[in-house]
């Protein structure tokens, strides 16, 4: 059996359900209402995990980086203040949903951290910045790492400062493009990650629609996350491929029967071959 690790009282590894997490990253473009109204509908769907952004918009990116103004000047427009970001993780945490989120700086891994986040998210593009990772690490709580853009050489030299800690932590395979075209999914990756590393294994969806999370947990995925809005008509930030709670609701569905079909719990109770054993030859 390979590594198994909670997130609270969830368990994720070999053999459970594939639970499902809801990004609302910056979808919420800034409105705390917004924000407010997407709680709300990412847990109507049956969400299991809801997942922030807690950042400095300045702090985010390499100021050598070309689209570092463009995108620092988004950023800062959907940057919730500290005041209602505060708000809006103790109004998620009355209505007991399972919350963390991602961080770019370390200063926000210590806010998030009063925020009582279960988990931490390293994005893809986060992956090779020690200085953040070993930060989180002093954290002690599960830390979920995207795999995008990256190579086995990469990952490996991140997992091995996580195992040196004994942290418990997950990698998700990921393709970082935004919208993302369904045959670019390359989800035999899934399976590729789970030879080489023994920690749970899951899959960072950036497609439309419901479609890869049901394939990605047939192809081993233990894990699901997907972009959420709550309304997708909005054509900032990542809204307009994100599901709603409406397809939160299938994918939960969908996820349920790949578990049912993968793992057969009632194999043994049913015992489907009973009827054709006598037919078995020996000699």
């Amino acid at each position: 059996m390979r590594k198994k690790i909670y997130i609270e009282d969830i368990p994720i590894g070999d053999g459970e359900r594939v639970p499902f997490i809801a990004e609302l990253g910056v979808n919420h473009l800034g409105s705390f209402d917004r924000a407010i109204d997407m709680v709300d509908k990412a847990l109507e769907g049956g969400s299991d995990f809801l997942k922030l952004q807690t950042y400095v918009a300045e702090k985010r990116y390499d100021k050598g980086n070309p689209k570092y103004k463009e995108f620092t000047k988004l950023l800062t427009d959907w940057q919730l203040s500290k005041e209602n970001e505060t708000k809006l993780w103790k109004y998620a945490q009355n209505k007991k949903a399972k919350l963390f989120t991602s961080v770019y700086d370390e200063s926000s891994v210590d806010f998030a951290v009063s925020l009582g986040t279960i988990a931490f998210k390293v994005a893809a593009f986060e992956l090779t910045n020690k200085k953040l990772i070993r930060k989180i690490i002093k954290t002690r709580v599960p830390i979920i790492i995207s795999c995008g853009m990256t190579n086995l050489d990469e990952i490996k030299k991140t997992t091995l400062i996580l195992d040196e800690s004994k942290s418990d932590y997950i990698l998700l395979h990921t393709v970082s493009s935004y919208p993302l075209n369904e045959e670019d999914s390359y989800l035999n990756k899934i399976n590729f990650l789970k030879s080489n590393f023994n920690c749970p294994i899951g899959h960072s969806d950036h497609t439309s629609g419901t479609n890869i999370p049901p394939l990605a947990a047939a192809a081993g995925a233990q894990i699901i996350e997907k972009h959420f809005t709550n309304n997708p008509k909005h054509r900032l930030s990542d809204n307009f491929f994100s599901v709603t709670s409406e397809q939160v609701k299938k994918i939960k569905f969908d996820l349920e029967h790949v578990y049912k079909v993968m793992n057969s719990p009632n194999f043994e109770k049913h015992d489907p071959e009973k009827y054709m054993r006598d037919f078995k030859k020996y000699s």
